[in-house]
């Protein structure tokens, strides 16, 4: 039995990631990994939307000092961007993750920083952020409890250029061995529940639902997945407003990840117009 919570922010993360990994219609990605001999991670990435044609990439490297538990990561994209972290987790209080992260923008001398601090340990985990904009800082914090498998969370962030509470959310559910029971309530107004059941070693299943109490909108999707005995995974999703997406992955040989995705716009089907596809090809070594 689950006795050691995720971070708020991976509540329900495993049927997110269901209906969300996989399906990158309407884009075309391209992405590589790789490592050097004295360590150095390089994480290449490019994508192109076929909605707006729009082409984009970016490029990151990660230097890794485990006997000092640091980590220096630095990206820059196509957006002149420049992104640095530096995080330190501490052999001497196990759990403890603390991380400096900064953004500047060339074109425009923007710059931005924050400052990020998590820890998790058995019953419990917790973060802190504050983002130092130029207008005022922003001040957020969560926390999860977890007992038997049952845990209960909640996120609050303060914008004080505002003098408001940005966030208020509130979460519970229960995370088993195979599947995970998720709700959570945003602002008082977006409730969203969630399940997601792995079935077996080939097949897994979620449910995902969001209602607004305000406008009384909502919305259902189920998903699946099913795991191939030569790894090619198959998947398919569909919600209420009539849209069905398709995603099929194989490893083309080691290391090569080939995915194909479409997305089918049931109300329109006899028109033809709002259907989407996508590629993503994968190289890490």
């Amino acid at each position: 039995m689950a006795t050691t919570p995720p971070l708020f922010k991976d509540l329900g993360k495993s049927a997110r990631d269901i209906f969300d990994k996989g399906y990158d219609y309407p884009k075309v990605k391209l992405s590589l990994k790789t490592k050097t001999e004295s360590g150095v991670e390089f994480d290449t990435k490019g994508s192109h939307d076929l909605d707006t044609w729009r082409t984009c990439g970016s490029v990151e490297t990660k230097l890794k000092f485990p006997e000092h538990g640091v980590t220096l990561s630095e990206q820059w994209n196509t957006k002149a961007e420049l992104d640095t972290e530096l995080t330190y987790e501490p052999c001497k209080v196990k759990g403890l993750k603390l991380s400096l992260s900064s953004s500047f923008f060339p074109s425009t001398g923007n710059k931005s920083a924050k400052l990020k601090a998590n820890y998790i340990r058995e019953y419990f985990s917790g973060d802190a952020e504050v983002d130092m904009q130029m207008i005022g800082p922003v001040v957020g914090g969560s926390a999860v409890l977890m007992y038997n498998g049952w845990y209960a969370g909640c996120k609050m962030t303060y914008n004080s250029a505002t003098a408001k509470l940005s966030d208020n959310i509130g979460a519970f559910g229960y995370q088993g061995k195979d599947f995970t029971v998720h709700a959570s309530l945003a602002n008082v107004s977006d409730c969203t529940t969630s399940v997601y059941h792995k079935v077996s070693n080939k097949t897994e299943v979620g449910l995902n639902t969001t209602y607004n109490l305000q406008t009384s909108n909502a919305a259902v999707g189920l998903v699946g997945k099913y795991t191939m005995n030569d790894g090619a995974q198959m998947k398919a999703k569909v919600n209420n407003q009539g849209q069905v997406g398709i995603g099929y992955s194989q490893n083309l040989r080691d290391g090569v990840k080939l995915s194909l995705s479409a997305l089918v716009e049931g109300k329109q089907i006899n028109t033809g117009g709002g259907h989407k596809l996508g590629l993503a090809l994968d190289f890490e070594p």
